[in-house]
């Protein structure tokens, strides 16, 4: 019978996580070489189905296993202090699970002990020895989720400094004591991505150690433009940001060195005047950008037109008209969309939170747009009158204007955003 080599297994299977993770969980059991490519996979980030799913039972079965690999010594010193060590910790691992992964995830390790243990100082006595267990110089992490009030100072635990030197993503999904990141930037010259939800300053000042930075999250954060000025992000190519004031992301879009390929601004309020200045940072400093979601208001609808003259690399657009104060002609939008978009444009997104869209402004729009990219053509928020849309959908599409139409939420052409 013909076998396929090892790494083309590899890459099958990496590919089916992607997509279905019960059907790679259904190969393990095929034999042998199957479970030894299979596991490791699935070990990468053993706290993806978990948190997604929420499971008590599936989370004990995860720290059952972890705890498995718990040293006799941790084990005597959990069990002198009353911890129960659950079922089957005694029972050697099949395999070196702690050594496959490559995401330490603080905040699921948190939740699932203290799903498991009710008497909070039995769980940071769990809590103590797992995160000595993880964190040690054998195991290389690429990808660090802090949770909330977190106290414990990870740099200082033996073999992080190995541990973490290959670290390219940071989570941080709150505001942490400032003690917990300090000793970070010394060990993670590697990182490249960093998502923080943050109200301070000295979280912002710290991001300058991470001098290879390509990817930054920032949500919810009282910061101030005046941190930004010496916040150099030279290699920064993908901005995501929500409810951060425009001052900030205005100087932070200019301290970057012309790579953003990447940009969403949503959640904050856009001023006339705020919305001019950020479409204007933009475009004077983005030459490469690919995609970019933001609040557009009508007062600034030539700034609209000289950002599609100046990114000309721009192929997916997401439009968000969210005041019920702006009047906003559709028919200019589109007729500048039209006529003003680079040739790789094609992807559009549009959320008109209280505008109603008329058949008779889109059909202008689909009309002008002939002889171009077929588009993909997103309404965030699902429109009334759907057959009447939806009959002149199908109608264009047969003309070669549209390619794919989603009306809603949720749709796999339009991940970018």
């Amino acid at each position: 019978m013909f076998e396929l080599n090892r790494d083309v297994l590899y890459l099958i299977f990496e590919e089916l996580q992607n997509n279905n993770n019960k059907c790679l969980y259904s190969c393990l059991s095929v034999n042998k070489t199957w479970c030894e490519i299979i596991v490791p996979i699935l070990w990468k980030n053993p706290w993806k189905s978990f948190m997604r799913a929420q499971k008590c039972q599936k989370g004990k079965l995860l720290l059952n296993v972890i705890m498995s690999h718990l040293s006799d010594e941790s084990k005597n010193n959990l069990k002198n202090k009353d911890v129960n060590l659950l079922t089957n910790t005694y029972q050697k691992p099949l395999f070196d699970y702690i050594s496959f992964c490559r995401h330490l995830n603080l905040n699921a390790i948190k939740k699932i002990i203290n799903n498991n243990y009710e008497n909070s100082k039995k769980a940071m006595n769990v809590q103590y020895e797992i995160f000595n267990l993880f964190i040690n110089k054998n195991t290389k992490f690429t990808h660090l989720y802090i949770p909330r009030q977190f106290d414990c100072q990870i740099h200082l635990i033996p073999g992080a400094e190995q541990c973490f030197s290959e670290l390219e993503v940071l989570y941080c999904l709150t505001s942490i004591n400032e003690n917990i990141l300090i000793g970070l930037p010394d060990m993670c010259k590697s990182i490249k991505a960093v998502k923080l939800y943050v109200d301070n300053n000295y979280i912002i000042r710290i991001l300058s150690f991470f001098v290879n930075l390509k990817r930054l999250e920032l949500f919810n954060s009282h910061m101030t433009s005046n941190f930004m000025e010496n916040l150099p992000l030279p290699y920064l190519q993908i901005l995501k940001a929500s409810r951060i004031p425009i001052n900030v992301l205005e100087r932070l879009i200019e301290n970057t060195s012309g790579y953003l390929t990447e940009i969403r601004i949503d959640g904050v309020n856009h001023s006339q005047i705020d919305n001019k200045r950020i479409i204007q940072a933009i475009y004077q400093n983005c030459p490469k950008l690919k995609y970019l979601k933001l609040v557009f208001r009508y007062s600034n609808i030539i700034e609209l037109r000289n950002l599609l003259i100046n990114c000309q690399f721009l192929c997916g657009l997401f439009i968000l008209i969210n005041s019920m104060e702006d009047i906003f002609r559709l028919d200019d939008l589109f007729e500048i969309l039209a006529k003003s978009s680079p040739i790789g444009l094609f992807k559009f997104n549009f959320n008109f939170r209280f505008r109603p869209v008329e058949l008779e402004s889109l059909k202008l729009f689909f009309d002008n747009w002939k002889g171009r990219h077929p588009m993909f053509l997103q309404f965030f928020k699902k429109l009334e009158n759907i057959d009447d849309l939806i009959d002149l959908i199908e109608e264009y599409k047969s003309k070669g204007v549209i390619k794919k139409f989603n009306n809603g939420f949720d749709c796999k052409d339009f991940e970018w955003y």
